[in-house]
């Protein structure tokens, strides 16, 4: 099968999963389970049919109301739908011909759950970290016993006690920079990313701060973005000229010299400017941001983009 056939065979799988995921985000938190009652409406609790519960399309014959009292349903239910079909082709893409394609669904689909159920109570579940572990793991034994790299799974069990270490010293050692589950679900992705390779861990563990050190000066200074914005540009453009005068050579991967000098340049005109406001006291502080989005968005970065 072509990548682009997989992908697309995922993408519809996807949205049946990332509707599925509707049920998980909204029901773990509260303490409810997810197999019954069946979906209802969460205005009248009217039991929701079959013609109901196809994802996306249904929202829009109903225009986002439910069928029988009129309540607005959010958007957020078809987002989160057409979001998992998103990461569902692009996994499927990246995996397309690898025994460890299903695995790495199953993990992107509970980064996405995840991921919002943090965004809204500040909570990664054990309920769905644990589970996922229970999917995840045997399927990449799975895809090691059918390729015979037992190596891949003696790296990721390295690899998922390396991150589950730097996490926890992290939590240990500076009290509220995050919670106890992001040190569990930093293990479960260190698993993940480790069966892939040593780069993909490592990408997997700097992205997070990066990313969190971007989204905390956002949320902090939203101002800072477009000084992030003009510094990333103008690190893309002049990236490899730079390094090519600090290394008095040739650069030899011209895209990862623009990659570079893109966060160089951000990093550096953003952190110079929110410095300046926070001595001007024009910087919100005391907010809590969750960590557990920018873990899954490392995590995928490192997925996508590293062999």
């Amino acid at each position: 099968m072509t990548p682009g056939l997989v992908a697309a065979v995922c993408a519809l799988f996807g949205l049946v999963i990332g509707s599925f995921l509707n049920v998980v985000i909204w029901r773990v938190p509260r303490g409810e389970s997810v197999v019954r009652p069946g979906s209802h409406c969460p205005g009248c609790d009217a039991q929701l049919g079959a013609r109901e519960n196809v994802p996306v399309l249904s929202w829009l014959l109903l225009r986002g109301r439910c069928r029988h009292c009129g309540v607005r349903i959010s958007v957020r239910y078809p987002a989160i739908e057409v979001a998992c079909g998103a990461l569902f082709a692009v996994v499927g893409a990246r995996f397309y011909d690898s025994w460890a394609l299903f695995a790495y669904l199953a993990l992107v689909a509970a980064l996405l759950a995840l991921s919002v159920i943090d965004l809204d109570h500040l909570l990664l579940p054990n309920k769905v970290i644990y589970p996922t572990w229970a999917i995840v793991a045997p399927l990449l034994v799975v895809a090691s016993a059918a390729t015979g790299d037992w190596g891949a799974l003696g790296r990721a069990v390295l690899a998922a006690a390396i991150d589950f270490a730097i996490f926890y010293a992290i939590w240990f050692v500076v009290p509220g920079a995050m919670g106890f589950g992001d040190v569990r679900l930093a293990a479960l992705l260190g698993f993940a990313l480790g069966w892939v390779s040593w780069p993909a861990l490592w990408l997997g563990v700097f992205l997070p701060f990066l990313l969190g050190t971007v989204g905390g000066i956002a949320v902090a200074a939203p101002v800072v973005l477009l000084p992030m914005l003009a510094g990333g540009a103008l690190g893309w453009f002049g990236g490899p000229a730079w390094l090519e005068r600090l290394g008095d050579a040739p650069v030899d991967d011209v895209t990862r010299a623009h990659v570079s000098g893109a966060i160089v340049g951000a990093v550096f005109l953003g952190a110079a400017v929110y410095l300046v406001l926070s001595a001007l006291r024009r910087v919100e502080r005391g907010r809590q941001i969750p960590f557990g989005p920018y873990l899954a968005g490392g995590a995928l970065l490192a997925l996508l983009v590293v062999a």
